[in-house]
């Protein structure tokens, strides 16, 4: 699928690198189910230019980026909390020349095996040239802490700690830093995005999650949503198990293009049989906006095993390749240079 090149808004290097400890953990199966609300505008995270390996494009200094971690289950202990992830890495990687990579956050009640299962995000990811972490959740079920309820699990922390740690050992494109994830997991990488500048696109899958970032900050965001999901109305309403009302899918759209200052009229395009989208350009710092709405698509991952599956979704939801085209849009989004923030 075809992605039209723009540029976005900033990215902002760490300055402090923090041990890691590693480990191999079991699986845990689980189910996804959606949750939606709005996020305020949170400050930024204090952030600094200048971590080893974490570098503007090309190539890293030679002291660095030599030292990677192979792929598979690790833990970074975080506020005394072994925490789990997965790590998927080019078979390429040679620690020359820096690579871009991408966060994808599993939905509540999964894990990071099944978000591996249901997006194929490492696979194909790093067959693409992307350093892919997909980390786990805490709790009983898992969920992540999009509210950062100070109460919970320190999430943003969590993933700021782990990617400084990941750009000590591997050489990470500063410019070129990716959130991605379903239900749950889509709704904490909007807000993760919009309080750390690090990150330079995000694509929501299953859930258009009405983050507020702070002003003068537009990442380029897309979100990719069943216009028959039955967790996460699409045309909003109250979430399945909750009593969280949502608007319109429509409406959030709208509302992140407002907000970024989008020009107002979409471009639109045929990419795939069943899929309508929404192209909003001109946005701040020369981002957009992108909303791909699958035609009679539930709450699944595009084209995941279950996907292809369900008897109730329709052939877009079954065949839409929604991870190649978040990599895509990845792919032609990148900070103009590290910015501190």
């Amino acid at each position: 699928m075809s992605r039209w090149p723009l540029a976005v808004m900033g990215v902002a290097i760490v300055a402090a690198v923090l041990s890691m400890a590693v480990a191999v953990l079991p699986d845990r199966p689980g189910v996804a189910v959606g949750a939606v609300g709005a996020v305020g505008g949170a400050p930024p995270l204090g952030l600094a230019a200048g971590v080893a390996g974490q570098a503007a494009g090309g190539a890293c200094p030679a002291s660095t980026g030599r030292i990677p971690l192979p792929g598979g289950v690790h833990v970074l202990v975080h506020d005394g909390i072994r925490r789990s992830y997965r790590l998927a890495v080019p078979a390429h990687y040679d620690g020359r020349s820096s690579y871009p990579v991408v966060f994808d956050f599993h939905g509540f009640k999964a894990d990071a095996a099944l978000e591996e299962q249901r997006s194929r995000m490492g696979a194909v990811g790093a067959g693409r040239g992307f350093v892919v972490v997909t980390p786990d959740a805490l709790g009983t079920p898992r969920r992540w802490n999009t509210m950062s309820d100070p109460g919970k699990a320190d999430d943003i922390g969590f993933v700021g700690a782990l990617l400084t740690g990941l750009a000590s050992r591997f050489c990470l494109d500063g410019r070129r830093v990716y959130a991605t994830g379903h239900s749950n997991g889509a709704e904490f990488a909007a807000a993760l995005v919009c309080r750390s500048a690090r990150f330079a696109a995000v694509a929501m899958v299953s859930s258009t999650f009405e983050a507020r970032c702070p002003a003068g900050r537009a990442p380029a965001t897309m979100a990719v949503h069943g216009t028959a999901d039955p967790s996460v109305p699409y045309g909003g309403g109250v979430i399945v198990g909750s009593s969280t009302r949502v608007p319109a899918a429509s409406a959030v759209i709208r509302a992140y293009t407002d907000r970024y200052g989008c020009n107002p009229t979409p471009l639109t395009s045929r990419p795939a049989p069943g899929i309508a989208p929404r192209r909003y350009a001109a946005c701040a710092g020369g981002g957009e906006v992108l909303f791909d709405s699958v035609v009679g698509g539930t709450h699944l991952w595009p084209a995941s095993p279950e996907a292809r599956r369900d008897p109730h979704n329709s052939p877009a939801g079954r065949t839409f390749d929604a991870t190649g085209a978040i990599l895509d849009f990845f792919t032609v989004h990148r900070a103009p240079r590290p910015v501190a923030g």
